[in-house]
């Protein structure tokens, strides 16, 4: 059957800017920001985004629909809301990941970063980012990563019994993080600042005023100095070895790859250990089997974390419900035909709203806005945490490891309860 593509009207194409494109920028194009979050949450805003969309796919009968959505020059947009699709484009070598407003907002504090890369550049520095983060593949510091997460856990614990607030994930995912980048022991709050401070002008695009140099300078100092280079089991080593064994090129910007490391994974640890916490507690019945497995596994040992499969299950269950990048933008560095039927001209959006898929009841059935870990109770279609395929999360195998590591050593110390707000669907 051939498929059909539509052209949305422009009383739709003005309610997808104010369903979408209007609430993506206030919420940041860089970061997340948290009070915008709030109040979109306490409006319902989320719920009102995936009603659009069902009721915009009902109303055309269509999954391929062409749209309006910011971009320069303006050119209209593919909006895919058919899986299959989905999959094509994202394994398609015709694209890119650099959007024009996410790449305009990066290019102001991460000039190089890998995500608004193209071309040579992209090929070179994806290179050095699955080789630094083991891409795929287990870390082969990860003893020393399982180390820094269990004893900043246990610390977080200590020092605040009874009651967890979002300050105490933002000083977790802070004190990990830096640690496995920078080397155990090493907690740079400085650095922290410098980067909240751009990511806030550059979230609305604007300039920001403070030189941002002084970043990277101390990234080139931890990158040059003599213990970078030798045993010590961090990312800044595992960087160094490559740059000395010519892993690494002028073009890739070691710099600014860890900057954007930086900027990523506290962020992810933050969020997602919280996240993740809280929907554990508002369960208890999950409660109880997550954290009986994590008994059951004894010392938690760098194989027994990766053996915590239902804590994965949970892990996942979080990432598809809140799903971290719900909009995934690409552009076409080519003409081409996709699946052979929708021709894409070159410089073209292709548009994949993630978030509403991984929330879609035609997939995921009944089950769409439910916590539900249990994996076996229904079937898990194809699901893009962390972007998908080429573009994918070079971090993520790494990442996924710190936060069960984390999680795994909080859950095996204590039972946790929701205090507030209440997880609402949507």
């Amino acid at each position: 059957m051939a498929i059909e593509v539509k052209k949305i009207s422009l009383w739709d194409t003005l309610r997808l800017q104010l369903v979408l494109s209007f609430p993506a920028f206030l919420l940041g194009l860089v970061a997340t920001n948290r009070w915008v979050l709030w109040c979109f949450s306490r409006i319902g805003a989320g719920q009102s985004t995936m009603r659009f969309f069902r009721d915009l796919r009902d109303k055309y009968r269509c999954d391929h629909l062409w749209v309006w959505f910011p971009a320069w020059p303006v050119r209209r947009t593919l909006l895919v809301l058919a899986p299959e699709t989905m999959e094509a484009v994202l394994l398609s070598d015709a694209n890119a990941a650099d959007p024009f407003l996410k790449k305009r907002a990066l290019s102001r504090f991460i000039p190089d970063a890998l995500v608004i890369s193209s071309g040579d550049e992209w090929r070179d520095r994806r290179g050095f980012n699955e080789n630094a983060l083991a891409t795929g593949r287990p870390h082969e510091d990860r003893e020393t990563f399982r180390r820094i997460a269990s004893r900043e856990a246990g610390q977080l614990t200590g020092e605040y019994p009874g009651e967890l607030r979002w300050v105490d994930f933002q000083s977790l995912g802070e004190r990990i993080s830096h640690q496995v980048i920078l080397g155990a022991g090493e907690i740079k709050p400085e650095m922290t600042r410098q980067l909240a401070r751009a990511v806030r002008y550059s979230n609305i695009l604007l300039r920001n005023r403070t030189s941002f140099s002084a970043f990277y300078e101390q990234l080139e100092r931890h990158l040059t100095r003599p213990q970078a280079a030798a045993s010590t089991a961090c990312l800044m080593h595992k960087s160094a070895a490559l740059l000395g064994s010519g892993g690494a090129k002028e073009t890739t910007r070691v710099p600014t790859q860890i900057g954007f490391w930086f900027f990523v994974l506290k962020d992810a640890l933050e969020l997602h250990v919280a996240r993740t916490l809280a929907l554990i507690a508002a369960h208890p019945e999950v409660q109880a089997k997550v954290r009986q497995e994590v008994r059951a596994a004894g010392t938690l040992t760098v194989e027994t974390i990766e053996g915590l499969h239902y804590l994965e299950a949970c892990l996942r269950e979080q990432l598809r419900l809140w799903t971290p990048v719900p909009i995934l933008l690409r552009r076409a560095t080519k003409a081409f035909s996709l699946r052979d039927e929708i021709p894409i001209e070159a410089e073209q959006q292709i548009l994949i709203h993630a978030g509403f898929y991984h929330r879609d009841a035609r997939y995921f059935g009944a089950y769409a806005d439910t916590f539900l870990p249990d994996a076996t109770a229904y079937e898990f279609p194809t699901v893009y945490f962390f972007s998908g395929h080429r573009q994918s999360c070079a971090g993520r195998t790494l990442a996924t490891f710190l936060l069960k590591a984390t999680l795994a050593s909080l859950l095996a110390r204590f039972r946790f309860e929701l205090i507030g707000p209440a997880l609402e669907p949507g």
